[in-house]
């Protein structure tokens, strides 16, 4: 199933298939390691609260609307 990672819930592991947004978001998202193809894994999520990701053995924090930009398929 395709959604975006701002959709996926706290626990669940997710494969990133797709990148959109602004040149200079992608490069961000990119220089941190998050490509197509990356496995991750959503720690924390919802009540507004930045969202939390575990990738490649590092902790990122995103903003929800920055996570919605990014489509995962869940695994």
């Amino acid at each position: 199933m395709v959604t975006t990672m701002a959709k996926a819930k706290k626990g669940q592991r997710c494969v990133i298939r797709e990148l959109n947004g602004e040149r200079g978001f992608l490069s961000r998202l990119l220089a941190q390691g998050l490509t197509p193809g990356t496995k991750v894994e959503i720690k924390q999520c919802g009540g507004g609260l930045p969202i939390l990701i575990q990738a490649r053995d590092t902790t990122l924090a995103m903003n929800p609307s920055d996570a919605d930009e990014i489509h995962v398929e869940l695994i």
